[in-house]
């Protein structure tokens, strides 16, 4: 069975997301800072609770780190970026961190190959979704290029173009879509955009931009 590890206390958060990878098949262990925390997760979820300090080497072995396929982190941001270091030395493939500050923190998680989701921009895009409002979100930039993810609105002047014409216009590449919610397309240049598409918008910073103001 797939294992899988959740750090940063034993909360609303680390329980749901307990549930949902039990739910999916992997047998799952969780790091509470204390007692009192440790009786929530063992009776909220079928995982395994560890009682320790999670910056503890010997506490993230005992509870599993070597054999874990996904870590999840949950703590503080200098906290997690500190145990998703530990995570990567010993070879976990897919570690996951929600960030509080992503000014000062982002770049340092991309570097590292973590997944990190920014827990502001999460609460905006669901806020944003459930409002049908459009919405567009800075993934990274530096001098020269930037990633937006976007949602099209229903008022945005490319609806019912062709993706490749799109790209070409702007000067940028869409490399990805997300239709429904659900399907991820790998993007087809003879796709036609729709209005609550999200786009992933790749490209020179300047490109971009205008892009990124005139599409959604």
């Amino acid at each position: 069975m797939r294992k899988a590890l959740i750090i940063g206390g034993v909360n609303e958060i680390s329980v749901v997301v307990a549930r949902l990878l039990v739910g999916n098949g992997y047998d799952v262990s969780m790091i509470a800072g204390n007692e009192n925390e440790a009786k929530l997760g063992r009776g909220g979820v079928p995982a395994y609770v560890h009682v320790g300090n999670p910056r503890d080497e010997s506490i993230l072995r005992d509870a599993g780190i070597d054999e874990s396929e996904v870590v999840v982190l949950s703590m503080d941001d200098e906290s997690n970026l500190e145990v998703a270091r530990i995570a990567k030395s010993r070879g976990v493939p897919t570690i996951i961190a929600l960030v509080s500050n992503k000014e000062r923190y982002l770049d340092s998680f991309i570097e590292l190959g973590i997944y990190a989701i920014p827990i502001v921009d999460a609460i905006l895009s669901k806020i944003a979704h459930y409002l049908r409002l459009p919405f567009k979100q800075l993934l990274y930039s530096d001098d020269k290029v930037q990633a937006y993810y976007v949602v099209i609105s229903s008022e945005s002047p490319y609806i019912n173009q062709e993706v490749r014409d799109v790209a070409r216009k702007c000067g940028v590449a869409i490399p990805l879509i997300i239709r429904g919610g659900e399907d991820v397309i790998i993007s087809d240049e003879e796709l036609r955009i729709e209005a609550g598409d999200k786009l992933l918008i790749v490209g020179a910073s300047d490109s971009v931009v205008k892009c990124v103001e005139k599409i959604y």
